[in-house]
């Protein structure tokens, strides 16, 4: 192999992995940058004639609404600068609220109500506070959401100020109040009835409590066979029951949860699983006025960014359809969405690595007999990075620790397979010397 030949591959390979590992770092930081597709939240109008639900195009995140088929779909919010996302319909049909950030990772979601149309939108929350959930009160004046400071998003576990409270905002003056004062790690679901406000606690596993209007007093839900971690609990407009997604028993013990859609009945105090798509269910909603459960199946389960097909469950026959929405698809930023998908894979990384340093393997051999050389280093970078995980873990930060040690068994799996082609091409060449 010709030397001037050797260092052009050499530059190649190297500018193609770090233009790899480039999009790998903005995929993890932002895996919706140019993602074409459904968002995670949808609501459905109190007539049951109209969808809202959040959209990308071309990684703009914007609310749309459609008939309840999926037919007649109107975009409502048109920022370029903010994403817009978690709408929710009044329960007179005559306004929405909605969540709006940034694109960057660390930025708050700001709450917002606008008319039914998506005119006149208006900011409820202000920038001290972080809305992570939202719902208009059964009369519609009051929105209860919860909320953390905003100080506090990117910070390292352990080291935040505050956690997530309840608050409740008029819609008229824009008043804010905060009402609970517990600094919960982790707050969602949010629904709400005449006298309680409900949500979910992460307490060891996910609980469901109620705060109560009357009394401002917070409870946790005691149902006897509502136990377990559960997540994106909604309840009919009766009351009477709860739909909620859960890890399937069948998952229980795989190395990925699936997290089916499950209905539990308050008076008969029963629970009953409704899907086995072995996959990934969010954003139950009743319908108000059938006998059904709308619902968002992620096909990709559990890769990002998360690929959503709307689906309906009828709760008697358990029969289930997918609602086609009508939007306009964007062939071009599919295919350049997949292309980045594939350039920015932690798989293709670990190729372009063990390709690169297989041709300076290749020349170390070549030039000072020492095919192994670049196997060790890889190795013991490796090894340090595993020690360096455990003492990280430990010290400073447990997810930065899990990700350094992810990376160096990445590093160890590429060291090994180094070896093999080192003592390939020593074996190939020493034939070769011999055989002139």
């Amino acid at each position: 192999m010709k030397k001037g030949f050797l260092w052009g591959a050499k530059a190649v390979v190297f500018a193609l992995l770090i233009s790899s590992i480039y999009l790998s770092y903005t995929q993890s930081n932002d895996p919706y940058r140019f993602f074409t597709g459904l968002g995670s939240e949808i609501s459905i109008s109190p007539n049951d004639d109209r969808l809202l639900f959040s959209y990308y195009t071309n990684g703009n995140e914007q609310i749309y609404s459609s008939s309840i088929s999926g037919k007649d779909v109107q975009q409502l919010t048109t920022s370029s600068e903010t994403r817009s996302h978690t709408p929710r319909y009044s329960n007179d049909g005559k306004k929405f609220l909605f969540l709006a950030k940034k694109a960057d990772a660390n930025e708050q979601n700001v709450l917002n109500v606008t008319n039914a149309d998506g005119q006149t939108p208006q900011k409820v929350s202000d920038d001290s506070l972080h809305v992570t959930d939202a719902v208009f009160s059964k009369n519609n004046q009051q929105i209860y959401f919860i909320g953390m400071p905003a100080s506090d998003l990117g910070k390292l576990e352990g080291t935040a100020e505050g956690g997530s409270n309840l608050y409740v905002a008029d819609v008229q003056t824009g008043k804010v109040k905060q009402l609970t004062k517990k600094d919960y790690f982790s707050m969602g679901d949010l629904a709400v009835d005449d006298d309680d406000v409900y949500y979910t606690v992460f307490n060891e596993h996910e609980e469901l409590y109620s705060y109560n209007l009357k009394a401002n007093k917070e409870q946790r839900v005691n149902y006897n066979k509502l136990t377990g971690d559960i997540y994106e609990t909604t309840f009919t407009p009766s009351g009477d029951q709860v739909a909620y997604t859960a890890v399937s028993k069948e998952s229980e013990n795989s190395s990925l949860y699936e997290y089916e859609l499950f209905l539990f009945d308050i008076q008969s105090n029963k629970t009953e699983q409704l899907t086995t798509l072995k996959s990934s269910v969010n954003s139950p909603v009743f319908f108000h006025k059938q006998n059904k459960v709308i619902f968002l199946h992620d096909t990709a389960w559990a890769a990002q960014p998360e690929e959503y097909k709307l689906k309906t469950i009828d709760l008697k026959t358990k029969e289930i359809q997918e609602v086609k929405l009508s939007v306009p698809k964007d062939t071009n930023n599919s295919a350049l969405n997949k292309l980045v998908g594939y350039i920015g894979n932690g798989y293709t990384i670990g190729l372009l690595y063990v390709v690169l340093l297989s041709l300076f393997t290749y020349s170390f051999h070549k030039n000072k007999h020492k095919p192994y050389v670049i196997s060790i280093i890889s190795l013991s970078i490796a090894i340090v990075g595993v020690v360096a995980s455990f003492v990280t873990a430990a010290v400073f930060d447990p997810w930065v620790g899990i990700a350094i040690g992810t990376l160096s068994i990445g590093i160890a799996a590429c060291s090994i397979i180094l070896f093999l082609i080192a003592f390939v091409i020593k074996q190939v060449t020493t034939t070769h010397n011999h055989s002139l």
